[in-house]
């Protein structure tokens, strides 16, 4: 998958997540996500690798932008959206919310590793998911289902 391709990808799931474009927790999580897509080891030393990268590239400090993504996070947990969350983050947001860490590691999974696991196109099936909103084919719903089939039957060669 190609880098536009990628950020329109993790954007489109941010947006699903109901998070605020407007925040620099948005901006901070979107580069975030790509710089662990290029070495996922950063995301195990987060304060010392991954917001160091970060706050260098956005030139601000390690700790602004530990604060604006934990807001972010704070923000798409209280949005109350619990079909995403459980999908993505297997809880509601009734649950205990996930550290930047937890929230990193689930949403890299999500987006990535669905994508590596999703059908070609000669794979997948005659019938496609519809979006409820527009009614056309949609390749975010199609990937959420995929990616929670994978999870709740990992042998399963059905899906």
């Amino acid at each position: 998958m190609n880098h536009n391709t990628l950020v329109i990808e993790i954007k489109s799931t941010l947006d699903k997540l109901i998070a605020a474009r407007t925040s620099l927790g948005y901006d901070y999580i979107v580069y975030g996500l790509l710089l662990i897509n290029e070495d996922q080891t950063r995301v195990s030393n987060i304060t010392k690798a991954l917001y160091i990268d970060i706050a260098a590239h956005y030139e601000t400090s390690w700790s602004c932008v530990e604060k604006n993504i934990r807001n972010t996070v704070n923000a798409i947990w209280t949005s109350e959206n619990k079909t995403i969350l459980e999908m993505i983050f297997n809880r509601t947001y009734m649950d205990k919310k996930p550290t930047n860490k937890e929230f990193f590691e689930y949403l890299y999974d999500f987006i990535f590793l669905s994508q590596e696991t999703a059908p070609t196109q000669s794979e997948e099936n005659v019938s496609s998911i519809l979006c409820p909103v527009c009614n056309n084919k949609c390749q975010v719903l199609e990937s959420m289902l995929s990616f929670v089939a994978k999870r709740l039957q990992p042998d399963c060669t059905h899906v």
